[in-house]
């Protein structure tokens, strides 16, 4: 008699009847199905289990960009702000060499002399020096 395999739906035992018509338990096939179950189950958990350290450390290091970011907006501000004051200071200096070279280029004519003294005199009220201290005796 050939083989025949009746497998019956819903996880009943399956029935095998060799040549001799004796009937093999389907116990072998059960365990040989749970033992594949487990080890999807394994590989399914430890997949699952990477996704999540992965998942964790992608988290940590969007949080770790998001304050640099922050502090580079922070310096960029600070430069913005060297920069206007840098600005500013070399629109002064740049005002005063150009009045510099504007009394090179066009020197203001000199004063008039007066020959002789200055009729111009101003009173001024005579000096009274402090007198010396003598020393405390004592």
């Amino acid at each position: 008699m050939a083989l025949v395999k009746k497998n019956q739906i819903s996880g009943q035992v399956a029935i095998k009847a060799d040549e001799d018509g004796a009937v093999a338990s389907g116990s072998k096939l059960l365990a040989e199905a749970q033992k594949r179950k487990a080890r999807t189950f394994a590989r399914q958990q430890k997949a699952a289990e990477r996704i999540a350290a992965a998942t964790s450390q992608l988290a940590s290091g969007i949080a770790e960009s998001a304050s640099a970011a922050e502090e580079l907006r922070k310096a960029s501000e600070q430069i913005a702000q060297g920069a206007e004051e840098a600005a500013g200071a070399a629109q002064e200096s740049q005002k005063a060499v150009d009045h510099g070279a504007g009394l090179i280029r066009n020197p203001r004519p000199p004063l008039p002399r007066s020959s002789g003294r200055r009729n111009c005199r101003i009173p001024m009220p005579p000096m009274r020096l402090p007198r010396p201290r003598s020393p405390p005796s004592g």
